[in-house]
């Protein structure tokens, strides 16, 4: 096997081939010569001859920016209103997710087609709000995690519907973080934000829900809307203030 360093027009085939290989065939060109990669590696620099980088790939600022993520890492405020308290007996009104210090991105069921004379086939905003939710990392609600309500609600819609599921969220509960934390008389929105200085949560009368449930009124809608909306910024609120006792931030 050869181990002797080629010489004149060998060495220029050497230095073409090893030029024009890959790592692979780089090592099977030492190997041909009974030599290590290092070795014939040192051959050609030894030599003057140029060893051709290896490609790599270079972004300039702007390539940067111009990528988008899926998914944003960030915390939004998630609540939602609907006709009953449970999925096989409601249908969704309102949703509102509040990206952290950014306005809240509304959805409202007589914003749809249906809503004047199916106003039963919530699977269109259903669907909106749980691509929405899919592009965020963590989930902000207040008895609205798994086993509560908010998320098992969507999640029941989403299967009547033969929807895609939510993806592997992560969720921020800040009733159970309340619950585990403060010695309070009552843990609902509406009392820690009263006990906590952050602004009232307003009270909408329940007519309102029926006016818009079954009488389909856009004047209610606008009502529950705006109620929806104090909600989450509320949310967003008392979030700030607990969130430094969160020990985890589990699946929502």
């Amino acid at each position: 096997m050869k181990k002797k360093k080629p010489e004149r027009k060998e060495w220029e085939q050497f230095v073409a081939d090893w030029q024009s290989s890959d790592h692979v065939g780089k090592l099977a060109i030492a190997n041909s010569y009974g030599v290590r990669y290092d070795t014939a590696k040192h051959w050609i620099s030894e030599n003057g001859a140029s060893v051709t980088p290896q490609p790599t790939m270079t972004l300039t600022d702007e390539d940067i920016l111009r990528y988008k993520p899926e998914i944003n890492l960030d915390f939004v405020s998630f609540d939602i209103e609907t006709s009953n308290l449970r999925a096989d007996f409601s249908v969704l009104l309102t949703a509102a997710i509040k990206p952290f210090g950014q306005p809240a991105i509304v959805f409202r069921g007589d914003d749809y087609p249906e809503w004047e004379t199916q106003r039963t086939n919530d699977k269109p905003i259903t669907r909106d709000i749980a691509r929405e939710l899919s592009k965020h990392a963590v989930i902000i609600t207040h008895y609205g995690s798994r086993g509560k309500f908010d998320i098992p609600f969507v999640i029941a819609k989403l299967i009547k519907h033969r929807l895609p599921p939510l993806p592997n969220l992560f969720g921020l509960d800040s009733w159970r973080i309340a619950k585990s934390t403060l010695a309070v008389s009552s843990r609902r929105l509406g009392a820690l934000g009263n006990f906590l200085e952050l602004g009232a949560k307003e009270n909408v009368e329940g007519k309102l829900w029926m006016d818009a449930s079954y009488n389909g009124s856009r004047e209610a809608m606008d009502a529950i809307v705006a109620h929806n909306v104090v909600d989450v910024q509320l949310l967003e609120n008392l979030m700030s203030l607990v969130f430094p006792y969160t020990r985890s931030i589990p699946r929502a």
